[in-house]
């Protein structure tokens, strides 16, 4: 599988920042009084009744790979479908309309009162396009772009997070990235506050000592955008690719 292994871990972290505000700024922190809680299974722990999108795109969409995924994740957040807080879409299958692919359709998943936080996987063209008109609007759910294929410039604006793997030798591996969306979707469950040294010291502690979490910059201005991150090797294996 292409990226399988890698992929996992940083899934599961993503996850995890998604229930907050904007990185940047306040996030919402759970009431401890409030009713909108839920219990997904019996062996899971109690969280607020916010859903988190998870979209599953270029390199990232395959049954193989998403199937993996979500058995990871239900585990301990559930599925919406089973009134738990996941809400799994696929580009292109869940995106057409009259015979077309219109990434517009992603405002509908997303754009709900009950949507905390939204991760995107390997987000096609346009995604950020699409999500720029509904912040325009006032929309400021939290968006999590992982490993885009979309323009880093407004992936950058519309989230809160960029995270790239900029090693083209090695990638991490699926298991790890699994993880890391878990941690993420954990960690905004609870945390009051998020920064972006927050972030990446949360990344950092999630991939280990074989990746370096870096600063993004730019090559053409010298610019270092303060929410976008790239992952580089320490070394010289090569993991398994998720297909």
């Amino acid at each position: 599988m292409k990226q399988k292994k890698i992929f996992f871990a940083v899934f599961c972290c993503f996850l995890l920042l998604a229930s907050c505000k904007k990185i940047t700024g306040k996030v919402t922190a759970v009431n401890e009084n409030s009713e909108m809680q839920l219990k997904v299974e019996e062996s899971t722990e109690t969280y607020i009744n916010d859903i988190i999108v998870l979209l599953f795109a270029y390199d990232y969409n395959s049954p193989e790979f998403i199937d993996d995924c979500l058995e990871y994740l239900q585990q301990e957040y559930g599925l919406e479908e089973n009134g738990g807080i996941i809400r799994p879409i696929v580009f292109p299958d869940d995106f057409q309309k009259g015979g077309r692919t219109r990434i517009s359709i992603l405002r509908d998943f997303v754009r709900g009162a009950d949507v905390n936080a939204v991760i995107t996987f390997g987000a096609p063209e346009d995604t950020a396009a699409t999500l720029t008109v509904l912040r325009e609007q006032g929309w400021k759910t939290p968006v999590y772009t992982l490993f885009p294929q979309d323009e880093l410039l407004p992936s950058e604006y519309v989230s809160d997070f960029v995270l790239e793997n900029v090693d083209l030798q090695r990638q991490i591996d699926a298991e790890s990235l699994f993880f890391l969306t878990s941690r993420l979707i954990r960690y905004t469950q609870t945390a009051e506050e998020l920064n972006v040294a927050t972030m990446k010291n949360v990344l950092q502690n999630i991939v280990g000592f074989d990746w370096q979490v870096l600063p993004y910059t730019d090559t053409e201005t010298g610019i270092r955008p303060a929410n976008h991150f790239v992952l580089q090797s320490t070394s010289t294996i090569r993991f398994g690719t998720i297909k």
